[in-house]
């Protein structure tokens, strides 16, 4: 008979030559017993980690490029701000009065007051040197005109400014500053003890005179400008006039003209006349030409003869 199962014969073999659950080749339909691990799976966890591996290293790659310079653990530089230096406000300098800019000093020795009140209004008065009351000027005069005297002291006498020398002078240095001129305006005067200090006189018979500038008159009988031949052309013009004198114009009275065109030295052969413009007149009439009149004093042009 057969089994009315369908099942297996008495050796546990079915029917189609497999073995049953005896651990043959068939498989368990209910799986009752332990199993050996798939290959897959062992696949699938092996995948996980790579992935794992990826990300890991995805995230050192992108934290080293963020780094500045690609390079690991650098610093990122710093970052320079160029700041303009605050501008310092700007203080004002005091200028020396010699840059030109005006100070009470220069103010006290206006040119133009010089030149009106001192009588040398014929140039440009130029300060050279202020001393409160006292200056150092000169004038300016063109090539080809007659020099005379180009440089000045002069100083402030009752609120109006008077000549008190022309350059070169015969005033001394210990003179002038006994007058109470400052010792930076004296500076340009002889000092009277040096054995250097000219004296001018030519050795004639006649001494050379120095006149006071009082506002006396003289006439002007003969003038030297010749240098090397001044002593023998004073000689001889002191014989053709007996009782004259002579004098040097550039250490006598600023009246007088002190050089000539060439800027040599002047000296002249007078005869002293009166204190007014008839005396001297009278007195240049009765020499006759070429004699002129000339006033000693401090404010008299020296470039222009007294006009009779």
């Amino acid at each position: 008979m057969s089994d009315p199962s369908g099942g297996s014969g008495r050796d546990g073999s079915s029917r189609d030559g497999y073995r049953g659950n005896d651990g043959g080749w068939g498989q368990d339909p209910y799986g009752t017993g332990p199993r050996a691990p798939s290959r897959n799976g062992l696949m699938w966890v092996m995948g996980g980690l790579i992935v794992v591996l990826l990300v890991v290293l995805a995230g050192a790659v992108g934290y080293l490029v963020a780094s500045d310079g690609g390079e690991p653990g650098a610093a990122p530089a710093p970052t320079t701000t160029s700041v303009e230096p605050e501008t310092a406000p700007q203080v004002p300098e005091t200028m020396p009065a010699a840059t030109g800019a005006p100070s009470v000093r220069s103010a006290d020795c206006d040119p133009d007051e010089i030149a009106s009140e001192a009588g040398i209004a014929r140039r440009n008065v130029n300060v050279d040197r202020c001393a409160g009351a006292w200056a150092l000027a000169h004038v300016f005069v063109p090539q080809g005109e007659p020099a005379g005297d180009t440089q000045y002291i002069v100083s402030r006498v009752g609120g109006s400014w008077k000549r008190y020398t022309g350059i070169p002078s015969t005033t001394c240095r210990q003179e002038a500053e006994a007058d109470g001129m400052p010792a930076e305006i004296a500076a340009v005067l002889d000092d009277c003890r040096s054995s250097a200090a000219l004296t001018g006189d030519l050795g004639l018979r006649v001494p050379m005179s120095r006149p006071a500038c009082d506002g006396r008159g003289i006439v002007v009988l003969y003038s030297a400008v010749t240098p090397g031949a001044y002593a023998q052309e004073i000689a001889a013009a002191l014989a053709q006039n007996p009782g004259a004198s002579y004098l040097r114009t550039d250490m006598a009275c600023p009246s007088l003209r002190a050089r000539d065109e060439n800027g040599n030295v002047i000296y002249a052969v007078y005869r002293a006349s009166g204190y007014s413009r008839q005396e001297l007149c009278a007195d240049v009439r009765a020499e006759g030409p070429p004699a002129y009149g000339r006033w000693l004093d401090s404010t008299s042009d020296p470039s222009t003869p007294v006009t009779c």
